[in-house]
């Protein structure tokens, strides 16, 4: 069976029941290593469009670790005298979803759905812009899955701004874009997670 889910931001929150994303970087040079992680539950309930309306819960979980090495491939000063830079990423990410929906029901009903993992390649790139001595313009994108796994593809991106007022710390105001094709078939039948999500993101860099 296939649901179609169109949520706004006071939905997705009203659903939300633990969500955390961190990304850490180390740089020597021109070269990087990327640890990306990110982690969001989903919990709802309700009730089945068949005769006795039988109660449902619904337990959504997507979680993925990747691990990149980056290249700036580019780090020059503009015409404008300000300095732009392009880095390169290529790793590869572990993905992680599950699925499950559980039916309260005088009959006996077993879990639908399930829990999958899988490795899966990953590439990117990242544009930088620096405006002044407070803010910088980024833009990156992120490509994975390939067919890994049955992730046809997964897409990242984000613009925005890094602010800078204090000499470790800044934050981030963007707009992030996340899409994922995945589509396999269990034991139980089809499993398959087509989704679109954008909205503000708001981000805290902390430099060591």
């Amino acid at each position: 069976m296939t649901v179609p889910l169109d949520l706004d931001f006071g939905d997705a929150l009203e659903l939300l029941d633990f969500a955390a994303a961190g990304r850490y970087e180390a740089w020597r040079g021109d070269w990087g290593f990327i640890i990306d992680a990110n982690y969001v539950s989903l919990e709802a309930d309700g009730s089945l469009p068949t005769p006795g309306s039988a109660p449902f819960s619904a337990d959504i979980r997507q979680e993925w670790l990747g691990l990149l090495a980056a290249y700036r491939a580019v780090d020059a000063i503009g015409s404008s005298g300000h300095r732009y830079a392009i880095d390169l990423q290529a790793g590869a990410r572990y993905n992680s979803l599950r699925q499950e929906i559980t039916v309260t029901s005088p009959a006996p009903i077993p879990v639908l759905g399930g829990d999958e993992g899988w490795w899966e390649p990953v590439i990117g790139a990242r544009g930088t812009w620096v405006l002044n001595e407070r803010w910088t313009a980024i833009a990156s994108l992120e490509l994975g899955g390939f067919g890994a796994g049955g992730n046809d593809l997964q897409l990242g991106a984000n613009v925005g701004v890094d602010w800078r007022p204090w000499e470790t710390t800044s934050l981030f105001f963007g707009w992030r874009y996340f899409s994922m094709d995945y589509s396999e078939t269990l034991s139980t039948g089809a499993f398959e997670y087509d989704v679109d999500q954008h909205g503000p993101v708001l981000g805290v860099k902390f430099r060591f």
